[in-house]
């Protein structure tokens, strides 16, 4: 019979506990270093492919470029998705990486589209990609200065099975964002137009708070191949002046789900239905308020994006 030394049996458990947490902790510095191996490989490999691209061919190279900038969008929504740390900086360049994704699917929407705009767009397209690396670089440290590696799950079968249920619920999401993106309007000719009505029936523009009686806003939705024919909505929030919520008569105000700013008001929203592959004109009037001079900002969003934002000062 062997003998077992008292005082090494009761160290024994402990030395299998912290050979558990060195392995687990090895484990996952190897997982990372993987992973941002695989991350600057797939940026190199983006931007080859952005470079690659035969503007010769107009109609292949709309369709590349239209892959990249949804690759893009998909790429970064997620990455803005899982962000945990927030700050001024993130919200200014999650406010620029919008405006630059709007610019380029402007451009890429438009039904004759040539050869140098096709060369604009590239150049945008690699410049948003350059941005949207840098913008995942910011994220990554701000939360790796919130982060800290305190413990190690001991179960790892268990953690493969919460893993594995993961990857087919971000699979899901993926295609559901991917879905959403592609099917989500740009706006065109968005302008927002104070009126009198003179008691012969007339409108008249102005811009003079005192003498306004309504505000006309219109806009165009732009042909969108993978917007599906049928009933479509659109949420409208309007600001006054003193920055709260305006609201229509009648209205069905309420609260929206947004991908980059959270939950947001919205003063009412707008059914319609929508022919494939046509420009959709859309038109409604704020009155029977009483408006006091300053700034109105009206907000458009559409599959939780914001797609429209403009603004008139009453004076």
């Amino acid at each position: 019979m062997e003998t077992i030394d008292p005082q090494q049996g009761n160290d024994a458990p402990v030395s299998k506990r912290k050979e558990h947490i060195i392995i687990g902790l090895l484990s996952l510095l190897l997982l990372g270093s993987l992973g941002y191996n695989f991350y600057q490989a797939k940026e190199q490999k983006t931007e080859t492919e952005i470079l690659n691209i035969d503007l010769k061919d107009t109609k292949a190279a709309k369709e590349a470029l239209q892959e990249q900038l949804d690759s893009l969008s998909e790429e970064f929504e997620k990455t803005r998705g899982e962000m945990e740390a927030r700050d001024s900086l993130l919200s200014q360049r999650d406010a620029e990486i919008f405006d630059k994704q709007r610019e380029i699917q402007n451009i890429l929407n438009k039904k004759d589209i040539s050869e140098s705009e096709l060369k604009q767009a590239k150049r945008m397209i690699a410049a948003l990609n350059a941005d949207i690396a840098r913008f995942k670089q910011e994220i990554n440290v701000l939360q790796q200065k919130n982060d800290s590696l305190l413990t190690v799950n001991e179960n790892l079968n268990t953690e493969k099975n919460s893993i594995s249920e993961e990857l087919v619920s971000e699979k899901e999401k993926a295609q559901e964002t991917e879905n959403s993106i592609r099917s989500t309007f740009s706006v065109s000719n968005y302008k927002i137009t104070g009126l009198r009505v003179k008691s012969s029936g007339k409108e008249v523009e102005t811009d003079k708070a005192k003498r306004i009686d309504k505000l006309r806003v219109s806009f165009d939705l732009d042909p969108n191949e993978w917007a599906e024919t049928g009933e479509k909505e659109v949420f409208i929030a309007i600001y006054k002046p003193d920055g709260t919520l305006g609201k229509f008569k009648d209205s069905s105000p309420g609260e929206l789900e947004t991908w980059s700013l959270g939950k947001v008001n919205y003063s009412d929203k707008i059914r319609f239905n929508y022919t494939k592959g046509i420009t959709k004109n859309i038109s409604f009037d704020w009155e029977e308020y009483n408006f006091p001079k300053g700034i109105y900002k009206i907000d458009l969003y559409q599959n939780g994006f914001k797609i429209g934002q403009k603004s008139l000062e009453l004076k």
